[in-house]
């Protein structure tokens, strides 16, 4: 609560100067007098002396209490906060403060330096007491909010809301009377950051917004910090930024200790926000200005690297390297320049392996790498620049020189994916370079030495294993080539392939990276070696590549091949298993379907692909949506045969489903309530498995004549949202409780559940699971319902202003244009709710009419019947 520290400190020691002097002696009235001036004036070293100097020649006159109080001040402005908080609690000290008056301003100034010592709850224990012990002390409002920042500073904004919004409390009344006072704004900002805090954004804007407008600088900038937060919160991005657009304005006028932070936060907070709304460019731009001299290092750093990854994101790779160009030329000796520098190498060497072509982006790269090397030897991003310039090397073909920076590279990067990356690349330049025994010891060292990197494994693993085989090819040492070729085989047929360095996009970095290469090898090892055990693995994992490039019909030849060739090997069921993969994934949905249905009739027990099988033929008549009595039976099928695998809890919910689908809702009840009550199901299929629960509770409330089934449900959404607060499952808990609601007529409650859902944390973060969009969508359009259904029955005005909110509610979702389920229902909603109310005039509603037609084409024969059908004005 750095924000009003300043204001509090100011002023009250200044009031002890021009008390009336009653000391015994003249000498002794101008000793104080002389010590008050100083303290006065800012200059706290003479003021402790001449203070100190006082007490000790003085110590019986009527001015010692005060003095001894200035004293404390003036340690506790020179950072002395041990020596006042001695000084201010002790007994005789005390005593005479009593009286001479002056025992609450003691009190008020220990909770101070208890605060800036870092204690605070003893400065909120001791500032929060001053009011109780103090009634009428003028200190009791300005210890009320000290004491609350320092709670605040512990999070416990629970008793800040106690101190701060209690009707009868000191601040409240105080407010009342004077709403201008800049310690009233310093509780109204509190205020705001609790709720902020407790994630209750709207009643935050409502403490802002009673702020007084004759501000400090400071107040109003956390003011507008404070607004951007709420409304990031309550996801109005428009208010948002127009927030932080103000936060960067108020920031910008400032100037002294603390304002180049605020500057930098206001300017990230800004560029984030752009961001946030796809304004990549205007986001670019605001964080160049954190590229100033005057921002702390740490903003400048940020600063680069945002822009870089922003350029990458708008693939303009060109501008962010004009940026970090412009910024090291008015910048050249700073801290940042280092990363800026590298940044620039890396961002030129992408270029180049975007367009081979641009070779003087190579040289760029070349040139900025150099820089780096020669002028931050002992950086510790030395490694990685020594990395990238090996790559500049390897791609001009340079293997000597690149061969000795991908070993100077391994020799200063520490245990990483980089690492490992760089003892792959000198096996590379070491097997172009014809040196296959130390580049097979470089590629086993990428299998040996980074257990502890999984990424490394999955990305690097079956690439070196690899190269290890061709590195004993070309040496014609065929000692442990079967062993490599069962490794590589295992790795192959696990793992897709994949890219592991961010420089290596559309390059890769061997050429197992590619399936056709790859399958030239396992065919070069088929033909080399006809008497291998390991023929039919080979030819199988051949066979494979095909399905990785999604190429069925060669899959489907080559598995089929495989069979003729290996009629009764092991594998067999694993090749017949993929080729019915493969012949579906062509599209011939009869064939796979018989081909599935003997799969699990010709190996019943094969506990890892049998009950695929049983899946897929499941899925095939669930996707049919005329058959769900099979899909039940398939399902059935898995749980009642392989009951220990995951598969069989994920049967057993579809199982429920397909029961739904033939509208045999008490048996997905069974299902469901056999899922939850099943405490080795898996978190997340439990939940799917409650949800499902109510589904189908809401589905036998249309059978009944009460609301029973509809109350079961929300029973169980309650808990479900009670246990998942902060994610996915507790939003969409609510917004089944509002439609859960919404049917029992039970209105208020389902607009509340519909509120929890939009203002749900998960749904309001920057980065939203998948199915967050989907479901803010339905509760819009669930929230728009319950206004509809409010309305009913008002008058005409109050009827107006609901369905005007509904209105609002259904275009929201409309003009997102980003999900054509949602729009297509929220859509027709919206415009029969304003035909029939009258809310939009003939021609608006025409257009609106267009606009649907346009968004959903689909629809443009229902919609003229519609337009046809209401009567609109």
């Amino acid at each position: 609560m750095a924000f009003f520290r300043r204001w509090l400190l100011i002023g009250f020691a200044l009031m002890l100067g021009g008390t009336q002097l009653s000391a015994a002696s003249p000498a002794g009235e101008r000793a104080y007098a002389a010590a008050c001036a100083s303290f006065q004036d800012g200059f706290y070293d003479r003021a402790e002396t001449g203070l100190a100097q006082f007490l000790q020649n003085y110590r019986k006159s009527t001015n010692a209490p005060q003095a001894m109080l200035l004293l404390a001040q003036a340690e506790y402005r020179l950072g002395k906060f041990p020596e006042a908080i001695v000084r201010l609690t002790d007994t005789n000290n005390l005593a005479k403060a009593q009286v001479a008056g002056l025992a609450d301003r003691y009190l008020y100034w220990t909770g101070e330096a208890e605060f800036a010592s870092g204690d605070l709850q003893g400065a909120a224990d001791t500032l929060v007491s001053l009011p109780d012990r103090f009634p009428q002390s003028s200190f009791g409002l300005n210890a009320v909010v000290a004491g609350a920042a320092a709670l605040g500073k512990l999070g416990n904004w629970q008793q800040v809301d106690a101190l701060l919004d209690n009707t009868n409390g000191v601040f409240e009344r105080a407010a009342r009377l004077v709403s201008t006072n800049p310690i009233i704004a310093d509780g109204r900002l509190l205020q705001a950051e609790s709720r902020i805090a407790r994630q209750d954004f709207s009643a935050a804007v409502v403490s802002l917004n009673l702020l007084h407008p004759k501000l400090t600088l400071e107040q109003d900038w956390k003011r507008a910090d404070l607004l951007c937060r709420a409304n990031s919160g309550r996801n109005d991005l428009d208010a948002a930024l127009a927030a932080a657009a103000n936060l960067l304005h108020i920031a910008r006028q400032g100037s002294g200790a603390g304002w180049a932070d605020k500057l930098a936060e206001s300017v990230a907070r800004y560029a984030g926000l752009l961001e946030q709304a796809g304004r990549l460019t205007d986001a670019a731009a605001a964080w160049r200005e954190n590229l100033a001299s005057e921002t702390p290092v740490p903003g400048q750093q940020l600063a680069i690297l945002k822009i870089v990854e922003l350029a990458d994101l708008q693939n303009i790779l060109a501008d962010a390297e004009a940026g970090l160009e412009a910024f090291l030329d008015q910048f050249p000796a700073s801290a940042p320049a280092e990363l800026a520098r590298l940044n620039l190498g890396e961002l030129h060497l992408k270029d180049f392996i975007a367009q081979p072509s641009a070779t003087n982006h190579l040289a760029a790269a070349l040139t900025n790498l150099n820089q780096f090397i020669a002028a931050y030897t002992n950086s510790p991003l030395a490694g990685k620049a020594y990395l990238d310039r090996g790559w500049c090397d390897w791609l001009s073909e340079e293997y000597p020189q690149s061969l000795s920076d991908f070993q100077a590279a391994a020799e200063r990067l520490p245990v990483s994916e980089d690492l490992a990356l760089a003892r792959f690349k000198m096996g590379d330049a070491q097997f172009a370079l014809k040196d296959f025994s130390g580049a097979r010891t470089n590629y086993l060292a990428v299998l040996t030495d980074f257990s502890g990197l999984t990424n490394v494994a999955g990305s690097l693993g079956d690439r070196a294993l690899y190269q290890v085989l061709r590195a004993k090819e070309e040496a014609h040492d065929t000692a442990g080539m079967e062993d490599i070729m069962r490794q590589l085989l295992e790795k192959f047929l696990a793992n897709p392939p994949t890219d592991s360095s961010l420089l290596l996009a559309g390059q890769g970095f061997s050429s197992f990276g590619s399936n056709a290469m790859a399958r030239a090898v396992f065919q070069k090892f088929e033909l080399e070696r006809t008497n291998s055990p390991l023929l039919p693995q080979v030819a199988f994992a051949a066979a494979r590549t095909f399905e990785r490039e999604q190429n069925w019909r060669a899959a489907v030849t080559s598995d089929e091949a495989w069979l003729q060739s290996y009629p009764t090997h092991e594998l067999r069921p694993q090749v017949e298993y993929a080729r019915d993969w493969a012949v579906a994934q062509a599209g011939d949905e009869a064939r796979a379907f018989q081909l599935f249905t003997n799969f699990y009739v010709e190996y019943p027990t094969n506990a890892m692909l049998t009950p695929l099988a049983y899946w897929w033929v499941a899925d095939h008549y669930f996707r049919l949506g005329t058959n769900f009595e099979m899909a039940e039976l398939n399902y059935q099928l898995i749980f009642q045969k392989f009951s220990m695998s995951e598969l069989a809890y994920r049967a057993q919910l579809m199982a429920g489903r397909a029961a739904m689908g033939r509208f045999g809702y008490p048996e997905s009840l069974r299902y469901s309530a056999s899922l939850i009550s099943d405490t080795n199901c898996p978190g997340s299929l439990r939940d799917q498995a409650r949800f499902a629960y109510c589904e189908a509770k809401r589905a036998l409330s249309a059978s009944e004549t009460n609301n029973l089934s509809l109350q079961d449900a929300t029973n169980m959404l309650s808990q479900m949202y009670a246990e998942a607060v902060t994610n996915i499952a507790g939003a969409l808990a609510w917004c089944e409780t509002g439609d859960c609601d919404l049917l029992m007529g039970a209105f208020d409650a389902a607009t509340n559940a519909y509120a929890q859902v939009l203002s749900s944390p998960v749904l309001t973060a920057t980065d939203l699971p998948p199915d967050g969009p989907a479901l803010r969508f339905r509760a819009q359009v669930g929230l728009g319902a319950v206004l509809e259904k409010k309305a009913e029955g008002l008058a005409l005005d109050d009827r107006k202003a609901l369905l005007t909110q509904a209105l609002n509610s259904y275009l929201d979702v409309v003009y997102t244009r980003t999900n054509e389920f949602w729009v297509k229902k929220a859509g027709l909603q919206a415009w029969a709710l304003a035909g029939n109310v009258d809310i939009g005039s003939a021609e608006q509603m025409n257009r609106f009419c267009n606009r649907l037609e346009e968004l959903l084409p689909q629809l443009k024969n229902v919609l003229e019947k519609k337009r046809a059908a209401v009567p609109h004005p």
